[in-house]
């Protein structure tokens, strides 16, 4: 990598889980997962692991009606946990799609012969890219296919192999998996031969072995797992064998990357779901998920981190020196002299900022939900995070964990009034406020740290510049609904170990903001909601 520009975790923000990634053609390519949004399967690359850009998705909204992801009953189900690898000359993504209502999808005119093919493949498929992820064919369904989170792994012999996990068959605790391996055929994406176990994860009595990768160096097979599901618990491990088909050994200084041990205050949570490679340096690196958390509550979902990788005795080292996920990463030296240091929290000159930037979505970057039609969407990605409706445009924004917990402002421009909505799940839509809607004014949901925020402000400048530019001779009237977001700068005023920021509410509002109504926005964290994803804006 020429470039030396330090790495700042997490490099994608928002919710970007399960990442996995691939060196090819002098780039990173890295792969995260998307459970329901469209377009999924996002995909980025980078030349020096510091600066992405934005590819494309696997999952354009074609893809996601022969994937039937407007039939997932929940929001975290879905597309789960892929795979990135290059076959010969092609791109390979395998993934997951979990948890479909198949009756849902056969009423609503669903093709049968699809149905029972994604069933009898357990939702796992194949998408297959020839010219450098610009398009994707597929589905492939692996028929025969069990358990979740798939790898393909191409030996040195030019064999190729479909690597898994899925519980247990004689489990000897209740969340024991198996790890397995079986042979694929890449001419017709189909499973041969026996399955073989390889390995159940690294600690015994622990919450499910997922997410394997396998690679080869020096000789020895080694098998990537995450352990002890996707929350506080989440720890990486790592096994290895001389031979492809045997039982792992485990590392005997495993896991090799966790947080867990860290404390309820540490700031990045959840670590775990690692996949590794090398440079054209030779120089390896790791990537996994991690969650940023305020005041003990995550509101972004899971995000790629990066760390550097060294080998001694034959064993991958993550981290080196730390054992923990960077903040920032030097790469002048790969990575193995940390930028920013401190074994406990001390106080920093960070000051209230009245800094907010203030942006409309671009087309490429809205995600729209198949269940949730005439929406627009962004991932919120930042600890302040305002999504701002004008109600001559559109007459409903929201940040939402799912369909069913939400905050919400909703414009009655027949009646003339405005609404503060919040529906945790439990019970039917709490009205916090209504008011008098007035036309000339943008009605703002901020969520800042643990606090939802309602407020209301002059018409943004900039949605009003760039109106008048882009079509001079309309009225506001005639304008499509523009998904505008406002950004704040995040505070810190005491940094932890690995350089981390410990995050905290904005105190301070923008100018001329006037706040109208607050709820307590725990309710939208991962914590109190469960599941996997990240908190949507949007606007319809």
């Amino acid at each position: 990598m020429s470039d030396m520009t330090p790495i700042v975790n997490p490099i994608l923000r928002g919710f970007h889980p399960d990442p996995s990634w691939m060196w090819h053609d002098g780039r990173a390519w890295l792969v995260t997962s998307s459970f329901g949004l469209v377009p999924g399967l996002p995909i980025h690359t980078s030349t020096d692991l510091a600066h992405w850009q934005r590819e494309g998705a696997a999952i354009d909204e074609e893809m996601a009606k022969k994937l039937f992801l407007a039939y997932i009953d929940s929001d975290d189900h879905g597309v789960f946990a892929p795979s990135i690898r290059m076959i010969g000359d092609a791109m390979v993504i395998v993934s997951t799609v979990v948890r479909v209502n198949e009756q849902r999808a056969l009423e609503n005119g669903a093709d049968p012969a699809q149905i029972e093919a994604m069933h009898n493949a357990n939702g796992n498929f194949a998408l297959v890219s020839h010219d450098h992820g610009h398009s994707w064919e597929g589905p492939h369904w692996i028929n025969g296919a069990r358990g979740n989170d798939p790898d393909v792994f191409i030996d040195t012999d030019g064999t190729s192999w479909w690597v898994c996990s899925h519980q247990s068959d004689n489990p000897q605790w209740r969340f024991q998996s198996d790890i397995v391996i079986r042979r694929l055929n890449l001419d017709t994406w189909s499973l041969e031969g026996p399955e073989h176990v390889l390995w159940h994860g690294a600690l015994e009595g622990a919450t499910w072995a997922e997410s394997p990768h396998i690679l080869r160096h020096d000789g020895q097979y080694y098998l990537l797992a995450a352990e002890a599901g996707t929350e506080r618990h989440h720890a990486q491990t790592v096994a290895r064998s001389r031979e492809l088909i045997a039982m792992y050994e485990g590392n005997p200084r495993n896991p090799i990357l966790t947080h867990r041990h860290l404390g309820e205050r540490f700031p990045v949570q959840n670590v775990g779901h690692c996949d590794l490679l090398q440079d054209n340096d030779g120089r390896w690196w790791g990537v996994c998920l991690g969650s940023r958390i305020v005041d003990g509550y995550s509101f972004m979902g899971r995000e790629p981190m990066v760390f550097p990788v060294t080998w001694e005795h034959d064993w991958p080292v993550f981290a080196p020196g730390s054992g923990l996920v960077p903040h920032v990463v030097n790469t002048d030296d790969g990575g193995y002299s940390p930028v920013s240091t401190g074994t406990s929290e001390t106080t920093v000159t960070d000051t209230p900022t009245e800094s907010w930037h203030t942006t409309t979505v671009s087309d490429d970057n809205i995600i729209q939900l198949p269940w949730q039609h005439g929406w627009q969407w962004a991932k919120v990605d930042t600890v302040d995070f305002s999504v701002i409706l004008n109600p001559v445009a559109a007459n409903e924004a929201r940040i939402q964990q799912d369909r069913n917990r939400y905050a919400a402002l909703v414009a009655d421009c027949e009646r003339g009034i405005i609404q503060a909505i919040i529906h945790d799940a439990k019970n039917a839509d709490e009205l916090i406020y209504e008011g008098t809607l007035d036309a000339n004014t943008d009605y703002v949901i901020r969520l800042n740290g643990t606090t939802i925020e309602f407020r209301k402000e002059s018409h943004n400048s900039a949605y009003k510049q760039a109106s008048a530019t882009d079509m001079p001779n309309t009225t506001m009237a005639d304008l499509p609904a523009a998904l505008t977001i406002r950004r704040g700068s995040q505070q810190s005023f005491n940094i932890t170990a690995g350089g981390w920021p410990v995050l905290h509410a904005n105190s301070k509002a923008p100018t001329g903001s006037e706040l109208f109504a607050t709820h307590d926005a725990t309710f939208l964290s991962t914590e109190s909601a469960g599941g996997y994803v990240g908190c949507l804006a949007g606007i319809r």
